[in-house]
């Protein structure tokens, strides 16, 4: 029998509540190398159960956890209901796969609410669960930030996402050598674009990345999931500190 690297280790991937997506498809992943996975949602409570069948069906265990990404508590919520489930004290794996996509055609056209908005969810969201696991994480913990392919290739109309998924990534390089003393990873996965309900195809966007692309097509969920895992691995304790890209090449100069 393979031996199944994240066998026992428990995992909290937000934003994993619906199957077609990025964060469900890393829980899968991860499950199927033996972690215990805790599937967060914002309001898709049967698809989250969905992906909760899907995950026990490979033997280990599973809990849908609600919270709101942009509530103050949204990190300790998800952190003390996933120890509860899983009747432990540690949390090994955090994936933050949550976000919230916003796009305005020109500078003129964004409302000065949207920064606030769109930073809670993006930014603070993700540093409230790493601030709230991290007590219960030993050496060894992984921590996978999910960015974007545009923080570095850049659109028009992705001003305010794609600012805050620059300052997810630099808070993710911004926190690795705390971590490192820990004996704790942090690194980040920069998709391209992903053939999701979310899938950019067809718009301007879509063919700007498109036109830079020397693969052209959509990546899949499955293939963002697979780099993630690849970093929650116990083989992958030298690499802090990184953003991965999984764009197909598009960020290439």
């Amino acid at each position: 029998m393979v031996e199944k690297v994240l066998a026992g280790k428990v995992a909290i991937v937000t934003g994993s509540g619906k199957l077609a997506g990025i964060g469900a498809a890393t829980a899968i992943a991860l499950a199927e190398q033996g972690a215990n996975v805790a599937v967060h949602y914002s309001s898709s409570a049967g698809p989250a159960q969905e992906v909760v069948a899907k995950i026990t069906s490979l033997g280990v265990k599973a809990v849908a956890v609600q919270a709101d990404a942009s509530a103050t508590d949204f990190g300790t919520k998800i952190v003390e209901a996933t120890l509860k489930a899983f009747s432990t004290t540690t949390i090994d794996i955090i994936v933050n796969c949550a976000g919230k996509a916003a796009m305005h055609q020109g500078v003129a056209n964004v409302p000065v609410e949207a920064w606030a908005e769109v930073y809670i969810i993006n930014v603070r969201a993700p540093f409230l669960v790493i601030q709230a696991g991290l007590p219960h994480m030993k050496e060894g913990g992984r921590v996978i930030n999910v960015g974007s392919v545009i923080t570095r290739f850049g659109h028009e109309w992705l001003a305010v996402y794609g600012a805050s998924k620059g300052a997810l990534e630099a808070m993710t390089v911004s926190i690795a050598p705390e971590l490192a003393a820990k004996g704790i990873t942090i690194n980040a996965v920069a998709p391209g674009p992903i053939s999701t309900d979310m899938s950019m195809k067809g718009s301007p966007i879509y063919d700007k990345l498109m036109n830079n692309a020397p693969i052209k097509r959509e990546g899949t969920p499955r293939e963002i999931a697979e780099s993630i895992r690849f970093l929650a691995q116990p083989g992958s304790g030298y690499i802090t500190g990184q953003i991965m890209a999984v764009d197909g090449g598009i960020h290439t100069p």
